[in-house]
């Protein structure tokens, strides 16, 4: 395929010249009225095409920049996390219900052992939900993390609250009265951690340019080769060539930009118009007739 022509000169100079190559066009009606036909097809294509687009980069323009974390902040983020998931998941299962691998254990260790744990937890989860995430694969690491050792501390709470101490490990209901809230509060801010990590993930999703995709290469090609047929598609004849030129002179004489009409006396009428039509951003309405 042949280069797309950019017309030179402001939309109103662009419009002008596209005027006067109306005219000349109107000299055959039953051609004129075909090529019309074809650019306004064209011209509907490629400005639905411009605008989406732009859309997207309209979308990222308005959208504050996300700042760009070191990897110093990205380690440290990542390691408080994991420390602090794995101390809630340490403190959620020292009260677990009773199996072969935990029948055994002293319930005053286990009951040692997840208050330690948990108060571990607490503080490092905390300051990990003040944080900022910091960056998109973060997010998705720590809502998938934080979803996954959240579901279990609900097990565990949920287990608790119906066995209670009625289970053959020997815990207290002074053991309970200390994990249940310590353990409901590791919950909640291991909800917070997720919810924030969504956010972020599903912030940067919503950003991503997609319209421009969303566009058939095939029909881009299609439009380009309607714009070089409709170019191409009438040729003037001599009246028409020294009809065009005189009115190329008399723009030139109204003070319409050189160089605007130098590119225009390379040009047949049906190919300006043919560009501006294919141009999408100039609207065409009021100087190609509508067929």
């Amino acid at each position: 395929m042949k280069p797309v022509v950019r017309l030179s000169g402001d939309d109103e100079t662009v419009t002008a010249v596209a005027n006067e190559a109306v005219e000349v066009l109107r000299a055959q009606p039953r051609a004129a009225s075909a090529l019309f036909s074809r650019l306004w097809n064209l011209h509907q294509r490629r400005r639905r095409f411009v605008s989406a687009s732009a859309a997207p980069a309209i979308a990222t323009a308005s959208a504050p920049p996300r700042a760009q974390s070191s990897a110093g902040y990205l380690a440290v983020w990542g390691t408080l996390l994991g420390i602090g998931l794995t101390a809630a998941l340490a403190s959620a299962v020292m009260l677990g219900p009773s199996d072969r691998k935990n029948a055994f254990t002293d319930p005053e260790l286990a009951v040692s052992t997840a208050v330690v744990a948990g108060v571990i937890a607490i503080p490092v989860l905390l300051v990990v939900l003040l944080l900022r995430v910091p960056d998109v694969r973060s997010a998705r690491i720590g809502e998938a993390s934080s979803a996954l050792v959240g579901l279990l501390c609900v097990a565990m709470l949920a287990i608790r609250l119906v066995l209670g101490t009625g289970d053959d490990r020997g815990f207290t209901p002074e053991d309970l009265a200390i994990w249940l809230p310590m353990t409901t509060a590791i919950t909640l801010l291991i909800a917070g951690v997720a919810i924030r990590s969504d956010r972020v993930r599903r912030q940067d999703a919503a950003l991503t340019p997609r319209a421009r995709a969303s566009v058939d290469p095939g029909d881009l090609r299609q439009m380009r080769r309607d714009a070089e047929w409709a170019a191409s598609s009438s040729s003037p004849t001599p009246s028409d060539k020294a009809e065009w030129s005189r009115r190329l002179d008399t723009l030139a004489s109204a003070g319409i930009d050189a160089t605007t009409i130098a590119q225009a006396r390379t040009l047949a009428p049906a190919a300006w118009v043919a560009w501006l039509a294919y141009d999408g951003e100039i609207d065409i309405a009021g100087v190609i007739p509508r067929p």
